[in-house]
């Protein structure tokens, strides 16, 4: 048993080395959000990493684990393009939530800025929470190259993640 734990935990570790990864700090068009996704590919169109907590004063972060996806600009969503569609544990990590699923769109390359410190193009991700069968809420923005507060960067704003709030359901 020992060594079955020890050849898994090996084996993490090194495909956590080998797998290129990629950071981007999430914002909108006036603050920054102080969690930031840490995403790896692993081959086959499988993604997983961390949402950093850490410059939210968390001492752990959330895990993530998704898929490359495309969404076309017809869905309605605001954001589309190739991408990755990402589980979030970011709920039960915050509040031990384990019955709120935070959804994450995300593309795979932040948006440029321009000489005034604006954003460039359009939103880069989509956040949707759901609970107990029913649509939580939205919210989306912009990626930013970095981690916040690095070069400047300062956090205006908590987590990502939407206020869960209850929707009529429509039939």
């Amino acid at each position: 048993m020992k060594k079955t734990v020890l050849a898994i935990a090996t084996l993490i570790l090194f495909c956590s080395i080998l797998a290129p990864g990629q950071t981007f700090g999430f914002a909108s068009a006036e603050s920054i959000y102080c969690n930031y996704e840490q995403l790896s590919y692993y081959g086959g169109g499988l993604w997983a990493g961390t949402d950093n907590l850490s410059v939210c004063g968390l001492d752990r972060n959330a895990t993530i684990s998704g898929f490359s996806a495309r969404v076309t600009k017809n869905k309605g969503l605001g954001v589309y393009g190739p991408g990755v569609i990402y589980g979030d544990t970011l709920y039960a990590t915050l509040y031990g939530w384990t019955a709120v699923q935070w959804t994450v769109y995300t593309k795979t390359q932040c948006n440029k800025q321009n000489k005034h410190g604006q954003y460039v193009g359009g939103y880069s991700w989509i956040g949707v929470a759901g609970f107990s069968g029913f649509f939580g809420g939205t919210n989306a923005g912009y990626l930013f190259c970095g981690i916040p507060p690095r070069n400047g960067v300062v956090p205006t704003l908590g987590p990502t993640i939407a206020p869960a709030r209850r929707v009529t359901e429509t039939r």
